[in-house]
């Protein structure tokens, strides 16, 4: 045990007492706070997505590895020794998982193009095997490409994809293969038919639920036995399915899954696939959604849900489960606690420890002794104590509806108005602002202005109705509800009517282009990151690209797809209105968002003389995701910002990390 905790401090001085300086800015007054160089909000962290193999034998982690491409690291908790693990040459390695305690699968993403290539290496010979190649659709080269299904955490050898079979082929079926010879073979799928939603496999990795599209319906069929072939026990409107699966339980049988049937914020249920019998309710939230469920790490045991309302939360039906969730946070009182993971016997537990001011530190549990011993800070160079909190608001639409938010006051300290920015979500359907450290939202605070983040009809986390009220309201309702934000901020004090910019990334960067154009005289300045300026382009992506009923349900019942409508929605026909500034970013390889969104829409702006600035990364997606593009963007939105709302300069404080006894003491009722 010494020698496991003197590693770890070996792993917090690494990452975290060696950057333990103080830098102050010069020349300010004690009222102003000091301005944090741009670096420490958006560099690539030094340990991120920890993970315990299931035997406890290793850490890994996500890093930098010193070589400007994020990699993984791995620690030996029995030796303390740190080494560096793998790192792509192309690429920065996006995720990974343990496979069983001798293999990782990791995946990287070529360009933004979003189809990640596979690979696995072994941790004691070093030796990296390709599984499945990246997609590269812009350019039309078809490669052995994969989309995970299940990572199959009980076979330590195989995973389950969908996919083509070699390169050149477009034989798509669902494959197992091997991680440590990259072989595939076909896996037992029961009748595969096309229009395909949902595949949730068993633990044995035999899909065992679907969901899929027939006419008008969306059918849910099960497989009541490995052997027999898909029933239905369900069916709903195809713009509307009801059940949302979520995992198997250990007996194979037992399928949680959420249900709107009853409650529109979602009920928990268990499905038996066997005699295909739903459960009576088990949870169910009035106010928020259900997020997930919370099982053993062999799933034999119900824990109890993960659920978010202003923030997000616990409920454990399990009492040990819910006394050692309270020993956690009696431990770590002030920051939100997250167990990410554990080992196969769950006597160890990866903890991550964060809030709205805080990006998060890294834990380990060690049950046996108990402590809880420090592994690193996500980043290192923000101290909580200089950032913002992040205040939960509400305000009352023009047609009734309650809307929810969060506003980050500027630093400073007092409530006095400030510039604001309104920064609206992606998504849109279903995707939500979050309470929690943001480091685009705090760096833009610390530059002093305030942020309300919207979370508009349509979003999730409110119910379905909620969500449902923002259907085909795509520059409508959607963009009210931005406008009624802008209103009660200025009624409440927080800004003035002068002072007020827009800048969002994809739905939200349409919402930027459309604000600029549909409210012109809201806003000093606008921001679109990545946004969609033509609704006849993103219509005929989901038909053209994704291809599946599915999808062009989506787009047709929730985009919409009327040509007036379209027409009269796309900011792109309305270029003329644009009374102020704007700035621009694209990625050349979005795969989402085409190039084409800003090829039609620049001529449109010289064309009408308007004032703008854009920046196009050709090695990008939807968003860059490469640091010195990362970098270069929020430097250029700085200046922009600056130039067109006002601007303030640098400083950072580090807290040393300690060790802290475990179990804390919880105060009984």
């Amino acid at each position: 045990m010494h020698t496991q905790l003197n590693c770890l401090r070996y792993l917090v001085r690494f990452f975290v007492l060696s950057i333990a300086i103080l830098l102050t800015g010069s020349g300010r007054g004690a009222d102003r706070p000091p301005v944090i160089p741009l670096e420490s909000f958006f560099a690539e962290p030094d340990v991120r997505s920890v993970q315990l193999s299931p035997d406890g034998k290793y850490l890994a982690f996500l890093t930098t590895l010193g070589t400007g491409k994020v990699g993984i690291a791995l620690m030996d908790l029995g030796t303390g020794k740190v080494d560096p693990l793998v790192a792509a040459k192309d690429e920065n390695i996006k995720s990974y998982f343990w496979k069983g305690g001798e293999y990782i699968v990791y995946a990287g993403d070529l360009g933004g193009n979003e189809s990640p290539a596979y690979r696995s290496i072994s941790i004691a010979k070093r030796k990296v095997v390709a599984l499945a190649e990246s997609y590269r659709e812009r350019f039309s080269d078809m490669a052995n490409q994969a989309s995970l299904l299940d990572t199959l955490k009980f076979d330590p050898y195989h995973i389950l994809v969908f996919g083509n079979k070699s390169v050149g082929s477009y034989n798509f079926q669902i494959w197992k293969v091997d991680i440590r010879t990259g072989e595939r073979r076909g896996a037992d799928s029961g009748d595969l038919k096309e229009d395909i939603g949902d595949l949730i496999s068993d633990t044995h990795g035999v899909v065992r639920f679907r969901s899929r599209f027939s006419g008008d319906k969306v059918l849910f069929e099960v497989r009541p036995t490995v052997e027999s072939v898909f029933v239905k026990v369900a069916e709903f409107p195809a713009n509307h399915p009801q059940w949302t699966p979520l995992v198997f339980g250990a007996d194979d049988e037992t399928l949680y899954l959420l249900s709107t049937e009853q409650s529109d914020t979602g009920t928990l249920h268990t499905l038996n696939v066997r005699t295909k019998q739903l459960s009576a309710p088990i949870f169910n939230v009035p106010e928020g959604e259900i997020d997930n469920v919370v099982l053993s790490w062999d799933r034999s045991k119900f824990y109890g849900v993960t659920y978010t309302t202003e923030k997000a939360h616990y409920k454990f039906f399990d009492p040990s489960r819910a006394q050692l969730q309270a020993q956690i946070d009696a431990t770590l009182p002030q920051t939100q606690n997250f167990v990410l993971g554990t080992s196969q016997d769950e006597q160890l537990l990866v903890i991550a420890a964060t809030s709205d001011r805080d990006p998060g530190t890294y834990y380990l549990l060690d049950r046996r002794v108990p402590r809880l011993m420090p592994i690193g800070k996500i980043n290192r160079y923000i101290s909580p104590a200089q950032m913002r909190p992040m205040e939960p608001i509400q305000y009352t639409a023009r047609d009734g509806l309650v809307i929810h938010g969060y506003l980050t006051r500027p630093a400073g300290g007092d409530k006095s108005p400030a510039p604001l920015i309104i920064n609206p979500h992606g998504g849109p359907f279903g995707i939500r602002d979050n309470w929690g450290y943001n480091g685009e939202v705090q760096f833009l605070a610390n530059r002093g202005y305030a942020v309300l983040q919207i979370n508009y009809r349509g979003s999730g986390g409110y119910g379905y109705g909620f969500q449902k009220a923002g259907q085909r309201e795509w520059g409508g309702k959607m963009q009210d509800d931005l406008t009624d934000g802008v209103k009660w901020a200025i009624a409440q004090g927080i800004t003035d009517a002068r002072h007020v910019s827009i800048y969002g990334a994809s739905y939200g960067g349409y919402a930027a282009l459309a604000g600029v154009t549909f409210t012109p005289e809201l806003y000093r300045c606008g921001v679109n990151y990545v946004g969609v300026s033509d609704l006849n382009l993103i219509t005929s992506w989901g038909e053209n690209r994704r291809g599946s009923r599915g999808s062009d349900i989506f787009y047709r019942e929730w985009v919409g797809d009327d040509e007036k409508y379209k027409y009269d929605r796309s900011p792109l026909n309305f270029v003329e209105r644009i009374q102020v500034p704007t700035l621009h970013a694209y990625g050349f390889n979005d795969p989402r968002v085409d190039i084409k969104h800003w090829k039609r829409l620049e001529p449109e702006l010289k064309k009408h003389g308007k004032a703008y600035e854009i920046m196009i990364m050709g090695d990008e997606g939807h968003g860059f995701a490469n640091e010195s593009n990362r970098l270069a963007f929020y430097r250029r939105l700085e200046s922009f910002l600056a130039a067109n709302m006002g601007a303030n300069d640098p400083s950072v404080r580090l807290a040393p990390l300690e060790i802290l006894e475990m179990p804390a003491k919880v105060k009984s009722d």
